[in-house]
């Protein structure tokens, strides 16, 4: 079982990227629900995104996460987003600054470079799907890639594609080391 809490910020796609998992995963044959946190949330605002992949009984309610993924690295200097996951949970934090708490990838140049910026906002929702995927094995490259159309819009498929594999392969070179 894959417990994921997804932090963004109101705009970044947190819920896309874990429906898009979600979608990953029923292809893939397993189960999975991706449910939304809605409140009076705005563009900007801290919001989080919940997926859970796994055997049935699924349920909706998640306190702790095994893999926390933060889709702005602001936001670790905000809020204590480690009070999201249980005891040995994995943090992924798009952020160009390490730490030895978390994995980072600077999904926001990997956005920009394939020209993933939209309302003068990178896009890096999809990136972190596929840094998530990477690190945890919990769905494939080819399963991401196959459900992305379904998910961007036809003219940001190739751009979304390229930034995918990319993240993907640079987080799969870092679980390695």
């Amino acid at each position: 079982m894959y417990e994921v809490i997804f932090i963004g910020r109101g705009g970044q796609g947190a819920v896309t990227a874990a429906q898009l998992l979600a979608y990953v995963a029923a292809l893939e044959g397993k189960q999975a629900q991706a449910l939304p946190e809605f409140g009076a949330e705005r563009r900007g605002a801290v919001v989080k995104a919940y997926l859970r992949i796994g055997e049935p009984p699924l349920h909706s309610s998640m306190k702790k996460a095994d893999y926390v993924v933060v889709l702005d690295g602001r936001i670790v200097d905000q809020i204590d987003v480690r009070q999201y996951g249980k005891p040995n949970a994995v943090y992924i934090v798009n952020t160009k600054r390490e730490a030895s708490w978390y994995i980072a990838i600077d999904a926001t140049s990997i956005a920009i470079k394939h020209g993933l910026v939209v309302a003068g906002w990178p896009v890096v929702n999809l990136i972190m799907a596929a840094a998530f995927a990477a690190v945890s094995g919990a769905v494939s490259l080819e399963g991401i890639l196959r459900a992305l159309p379904e998910f961007v819009p036809r003219r940001y498929v190739d751009a979304n594609r390229n930034a995918v594999v990319e993240a993907f392969n640079l987080m799969k070179l870092a679980k390695a080391r």
